[in-house]
């Protein structure tokens, strides 16, 4: 299970620096905020990875004279540092977004280049998403299944940039800033949602109808009366 969990940490690596370093120098050679604050996105989703990476490598080691419990919970310490890094992303965006509002910015110079960057990153996103979180379920891997959520949030990400470059191509000087601020309010979303799993998992709390399992199973067994 560690290798399998190393080998597909791995591969998202390379996915995550190749898509991540596309889209910025796109969106710096259009002049498009959206796409930037996308690629800023994918770059915080490469920390993660590299971060999920070195992780998984140490959390399946067996416990030991100072960690009686094993390592597993290095697992949810990682989710937390990358939490830190969404919010710190989204604020950014949400302050570099609303200056070029207030400014009046020129909309970005389109081409189809960025139109076809943004649906590649979207397949490759769903695909990594869906190997993620498949292997997450298999092995238990709070780090994976961390990392399988950013990438499914980049595929709303890109397609919230799609609009936007949309809206600015039909007119619409305001659709470029609007999509970066959208690529915003999706990183606290999902910042909020992994950080809330994160935390109960820190504090060991238990998952939703184990209580009511456990009393199920106590008294199932013959000769014990649950109380």
């Amino acid at each position: 299970m560690s290798a399998i969990k190393q080998r597909v940490a791995a591969i998202s690596i390379v996915a995550s620096a190749s898509m991540a370093a596309v889209k910025f120098a796109v969106g710096i050679a259009i002049g498009s905020i959206a796409l930037v604050s996308e690629a800023l996105h994918s770059s915080v989703d490469l920390i993660a990875t590299v971060i999920t990476w070195i992780v998984v490598r140490i959390s399946d080691k067996p416990a030991d004279a100072e960690h009686h419990y094993g390592h597993g919970k290095l697992e949810s310490l990682s989710a937390l540092a990358v939490i830190a890094l969404l919010y710190i992303l989204a604020g950014g965006i949400v302050v570099e977004a609303y200056s070029r509002l207030r400014e009046g910015v020129s909309p970005p110079t389109l081409t189809a280049l960025p139109f076809v960057v943004l649906v590649v990153d979207i397949a490759v996103n769903f695909w990594r998403a869906r190997a993620l979180h498949r292997t997450a379920m298999d092995t238990k891997s709070q780090a994976l299944e961390a990392d399988a959520l950013h990438f499914a949030s980049d595929v709303f990400g890109s397609v919230a940039v799609i609009i936007g470059l949309g809206l600015s191509a039909l007119g619409y000087v305001w659709g470029d800033s609007g999509a970066a601020i959208a690529v915003a309010i999706l990183i606290a979303l999902l910042g909020v949602k992994l950080g809330r799993r994160t935390i109960e998992t820190l504090l060991d709390q238990a998952p939703e109808g184990a209580s009511e399992k456990a009393e199920n199973a106590i008294i199932a067994i013959p000769g014990v009366v649950g109380v």
